[in-house]
């Protein structure tokens, strides 16, 4: 088993963690008590000069609470803003006269998404995690008031980019906060909770999503998460204690690692959109594809030789992948993020159009599908936390939710939809153990300065893997290849009475 006790003692002490990483050295030497879990306010010197704020305090449990609520909202938010257009995104796809493309407005998301995930870590230690938090908030809320108002496929895409890049942020950001009021060894308990708001807010969105475009105001989908996202906004700006950072603003902009940021989410673009739309949008033979890819694997080089000779503040230390779980925790996540989005948008589109059940009745199954993930997710981190044991609750969630997964392949245009929520529920007990105690594991072996650059980064693996999960036309125009001749003519023949993202 695997237990959290040493990295609790890492996480009340971060100075005693800093002995064994080679990068991070301090210039005195504190003695707490056994008994106390000091606060550190003393920046931590990196090197080349280079220094972050330890942002970790010890709350009241009030206090907790009151930060709980204020990035509860948040995520819901953020999650209720994702599955609502998964729910509305058929619908919307025939509005705009791009159902042949529907699946972009998922992925063009996930993209934006990526590109910034691995910067919100680093930017909240020069920053704060409070105002990135904001800023993150900001984005979402800006870009869905622009979709709402979106004319062509083309602009809807473009404008759920925007709200992508704050999508990343608010997720990424709510973990870090976690990690840095509560110890480990109770952030399972707490953890629970986090996944609670966002099996709340999946929960929430198909319904919303399926009501309103089954009565043709699809646009209000995006309309509704801009005001909640403006109201959290408000809300998160008064009762969000959250520590400073102090230091000038000009110091601040100095430390900003400017070519590792262009890099990363150059090389995040430049991948995802050939594997995205290659063989649909593009041939994979075109010049497009073809140079689009070899600048991304380049861009992508790039990014990691600056982060390993050149970065003075990197936003992915390399050094963090030495370490085992790290590495098992990042492959995990991006496994984790094909299956979970590309189920999340594709469940309802099969409801509807397999099924041929409407927005409304998918958007209801689909709450049948995540809100039990609420409770498993709580019983999970009530259990870590009581036995400072993660290994088996993973084990067990990765079991289940592979074997949801496989049963799946069993749907049909015939299944009876009490056989196809059943296999649902069992997945849905494997994504409450599974889906947030990865990042348990990961921070379990992480030192405190390290604390939001492993959390954005294991957000960034998650993402990327939704991103290729979404990535549908890349998946379906090979298995056609395997088709007799017979049953492709067939499928077509079918094919032109459902979406084209089928």
């Amino acid at each position: 088993m695997v237990h959290l006790s040493n990295a609790a003692r890492l996480d009340a002490d971060p100075s005693s963690s800093l002995s064994s990483t080679p990068t991070l050295t301090r210039s005195h030497s504190p003695s707490p008590t056994p008994s106390s879990e000091p606060e550190l306010t003393d920046p931590i010197p990196l090197r080349k000069h280079i220094s972050i704020q330890d942002q970790s305090t010890r709350l009241s449990f009030k206090r907790i609470l009151t930060i709980y609520f204020g990035i509860g909202i948040a995520l819901v938010v953020s999650f209720i803003d994702q599955t609502a257009v998964s729910t509305a995104a058929p619908v919307i796809g025939t509005d705009l006269g791009g159902s042949d493309s529907i699946s972009w407005v998922g992925t063009a998301f996930f993209v934006a998404n990526c590109a910034l995930h691995l910067v919100y870590g680093r930017l909240s230690d020069i920053f704060g995690r409070k105002n990135m938090l904001q800023i993150a908030m900001f984005l979402l809320a800006f870009g869905n008031l622009l979709c709402g108002f979106a004319k062509t496929p083309i602009q809807l895409y473009v404008f759920r980019a925007i709200a992508g890049m704050g999508g990343g942020g608010i997720n990424g950001m709510a973990m870090v906060i976690v990690s840095d009021i509560v110890p480990l060894k109770d952030r399972g308990k707490y953890q629970g909770f986090i996944s609670a708001a966002c099996s709340l807010g999946s929960a929430i969105g198909p319904f919303i999503g399926g009501a309103l475009s089954s009565a043709g105001q699809w646009r209000w989908t995006f309309w509704l998460t801009t005001i909640f996202g403006a109201c959290c906004l408000v809300i998160d700006h008064f009762i969000l204690p959250l520590k400073p950072v102090s230091g000038s603003m000009t110091k601040k902009l100095g430390q900003i690692d400017y070519l590792g940021i262009a890099l990363s989410a150059s090389a995040t673009v430049l991948l995802l959109v050939p594997i995205s739309g290659g063989g649909t949008t593009f041939a994979w033979s075109s010049p497009t594809a073809i140079v689009l890819l070899v600048l991304g694997s380049l861009c992508a080089v790039g990014f990691i030789v600056g982060q390993w000779k050149f970065a003075r503040l990197p936003i992915l230390p390399l050094h963090m992948f030495k370490d085992l779980t790290t590495s098992i925790v990042m492959f995990q996540s991006f496994l984790i993020g094909i299956v979970y989005y590309a189920n999340i948008y594709y469940i309802p589109i099969y409801l509807q159009y397999v099924l041929s059940y409407d927005a409304f009745m998918s958007g209801v199954f689909i709450l049948v599908f995540t809100f039990p993930q609420t409770l498993w997710a709580i019983l999970s981190g009530f259990y870590i936390s009581k036995t400072n044991r993660y290994k088996i609750v993973i084990l067990v969630g990765s079991g289940l939710w592979a074997l949801g997964m496989g049963l799946q392949i069993m749907f049909g245009a015939s299944s009876h939809i009490g056989f196809v929520l059943g296999i649902l529920q069992l997945q849905s007990i494997g994504i409450g153990f599974s889906l947030q105690t990865t990042l348990i594991a990961a921070l379990n072996t992480t030192a405190a300065p390290d604390r939001a650059v492993v959390t954005s980064a294991r957000n960034f693996f998650r993402t990327m893997g939704g991103a290729f999960g979404l990535a549908s036309k890349f998946r379906s125009r090979h298995l056609v290849d395997f088709l007799p001749p017979r049953s492709v003519i067939l499928l077509h023949c079918h094919l032109k009475t459902l979406t084209p993202s089928l």
